[in-house]
């Protein structure tokens, strides 16, 4: 298929790459010109525009940050809805919410074009290898039309509902997330002022009714200092504000995801956004920074 790619950072280079060894026809996109040339030396097609990009495209997919940053690529006489085709299928693999989705639907049935919500998990490896999970939202038709970009980029698809319930998921599924390290960076930090190794809680974690894969990928890069960037606090932050907002409209309370956004941005006044999230556990308790 003749696939247009818009965002290519943490998560998107690496699906584009994929959907390249996979055949497909890829045309590139992202406001960093610089991180296009490694697509371009893998067999990729680099775009003026967003725009151009989905002017010759059967499909077109974002992988943006924020609301704010999918707006500045799909509107305007630049944007990729002014070149869009009736027809044409957009997946959007970024996690922005329930209004910029429903937003993006609408937009893309003005132009008779079909919209499939696709946030994605797996971090920045399973983007590499393929290996993502992909909550979908759109119609059954839409869903199977998209096989070939799903199956080239992930290992499961679940077509979870509507636009706006993929969306929703996404913010439940990273709500967790924060909440699983900020228990980890807690009994972290409970474990070192009382001269147990974080390795021996991780072998005791992974023998117990409590075991899961999550604390060998985040336990282990916390053990070694590792805070290279997997999934960045600022993207967090942004998340969990989003979470937030939904549980206001729909009159849920959280207060468990309000204290640990404070903890998000707290980080994030110490300089941290662009660290991956588990750098968090340096604002519980500064020794867990130290190598």
């Amino acid at each position: 298929m003749r696939v247009g790619y818009i965002g290519l950072g943490i998560m998107g280079g690496g699906m584009a790459r994929n959907l390249i060894k996979k055949g497909h026809a890829v045309t590139v996109w992202n406001r960093s010109a610089e991180r296009t040339a490694p697509l371009r030396e893998a067999g990729a097609a680099v775009a003026d525009s967003p725009r151009a990009l989905s002017a010759g495209a059967e499909v077109v997919c974002t992988c943006v940050s924020d609301p704010a940053a999918l707006a500045a690529v799909s509107e305007g006489k630049d944007g990729f809805l002014a070149g869009l085709r009736p027809g044409t299928l957009v997946i959007d693999f970024s996690t922005v919410g329930p209004a910029a989705v429903r937003a993006l639907d609408e937009a893309c049935r003005t132009r008779d074009a079909r919209f499939l919500a696709s946030p994605v998990t797996g971090s920045k490896n399973a983007a590499a290898a393929g290996t993502l999970l992909l909550m979908c939202g759109g119609s059954p038709d839409t869903f199977q039309a998209a096989q070939p970009v799903l199956t080239a980029v992930g290992s499961k698809a679940v077509l979870v509902g509507d636009v706006v319930q993929a969306a929703q998921m996404k913010l439940i599924g990273n709500l967790i997330i924060a909440h699983m390290v900020e228990a980890l960076s807690e009994g972290a930090a409970l474990a070192e002022g009382s001269g147990i190794t974080i390795e021996k809680v991780l072998e005791v974690i992974q023998a117990s009714g409590y075991a899961s894969p999550f604390w060998d990928f985040k336990g282990k890069a916390l053990a070694a200092r590792d805070f290279s960037t997997h999934f960045a606090i600022d993207l967090m932050h942004k998340d969990l504000t989003l979470a937030m907002e939904l549980g206001h409209q729909l009159g849920v309370p959280m207060p468990g995801t309000a204290a640990v956004r404070e903890v998000y941005q707290l980080a994030r006044a110490q300089g941290m956004g662009e660290r991956d999230i588990v750098a968090t556990a340096a604002v519980i308790s500064p020794a867990l920074a130290k190598g």
